[in-house]
């Protein structure tokens, strides 16, 4: 999967773009003042363009101007069926470019992670870190935006919203109704499923909510916005609610924002300035938690 680069941002791989600040704002008194982030990180969701993907990168860049926005593009069947070992080698470049330095405590980075496919090449870029840096490294992030993910992981209730999921980013590629497609990718998801079973491999899905879990790779002092929305049908509000709980009872920091009507990764496009205000909301309570641990 490969994809040009849009205007403003440079390719540091098939799939990872980079958008630097303007130098004017980036010099002298201006440059990376210690209460915004210097590095913001989006995970597009499953197969979304770039054209889309960048209006986040877009907002971002409006609510804080001095901030590297890196976009990743992700690809629903890529998370799907690639091993750990891909996934992780496909997120290196980022780990190269961001942390060459494991021990650089100057970064103020926000996670930003759309739907599960996102979560996923979320979690490979937390184990890439710890393959570049060693296992003791925890990748250094102050803010984790979950938007609309995660979901349920139970294979057997929520094969139908997967499969609808993928037929979704590939009902292109062929001449015949939805449904077919559809269908097709059910049967696909559960043959992999069954050779998973039978190789032993951990479906990326359990793997992605498992690391973000594990404070040697997550770290709990940064806090955890879920957003999502009763209207979802791929991702049910309820299984948000419960994971989120799950990384409560773990030691993370919480927070919930439910949008009553917006569709799957459709909440800033719905009600944008709700969005962008309770992002801005979670990085001052993010540097405020900060600010509160080094006074201690």
């Amino acid at each position: 999967m490969g994809a040009k680069a849009p205007p403003g941002f440079t390719a540091i791989s098939d799939r990872i773009f980079i958008r630097n600040p303007d130098p004017n704002l980036t010099q002298g008194s201006e440059k990376s003042p210690v209460n915004q982030p210097t590095t913001i990180i989006v995970y597009g969701w499953g197969d979304g363009h770039p054209k889309h993907v960048v209006k986040y990168v877009d907002g971002y860049h409006k609510l804080f101007p001095t901030a590297r926005i890196l976009m990743v593009i992700s690809s629903t069947l890529g998370a799907v069926y690639q091993s750990l070992e891909q996934r992780t080698t496909a997120m290196l470049p980022l780990v190269d470019t961001i942390f060459p330095n494991p021990d650089d405590d100057s970064e103020r980075v926000i996670l930003h992670m759309m739907s599960n496919t996102g979560g996923i090449y979320g979690a490979a870029t937390l184990n890439a870190f710890q393959q570049r840096h060693g296992k003791d490294k925890a990748l250094p992030h102050h803010l984790c935006i979950c938007d609309s993910t995660p979901g349920s992981l139970n294979f057997s209730t929520e094969i139908g919203r997967w499969s609808r999921a993928v037929a979704l980013g590939t009902a292109k590629w062929f001449p015949w109704p939805f449904i077919v497609t559809h269908k097709i990718w059910w049967a696909v998801l559960y043959t992999i499923h069954i050779l998973e079973k039978v190789i032993g491999r951990e479906h990326s899905g359990v793997y992605s909510a498992r690391v973000f879990l594990d404070h040697s790779m997550a770290t709990p002092k940064a806090p955890r916005a879920y957003m999502y929305s009763k209207a979802d049908d791929l991702i049910g509000w309820k299984d948000v609610e419960a994971q989120a709980a799950i990384a409560k009872s773990r030691g993370y920091t919480t927070a919930l924002q439910m949008f009553e009507d917006s569709p799957h990764v459709g909440h800033m496009r719905l009600h944008p300035e709700k969005y962008w205000k309770s992002i801005e909301g979670y990085w001052k309570t993010a540097i405020a938690l900060e600010e509160s641990e080094h006074a201690k």
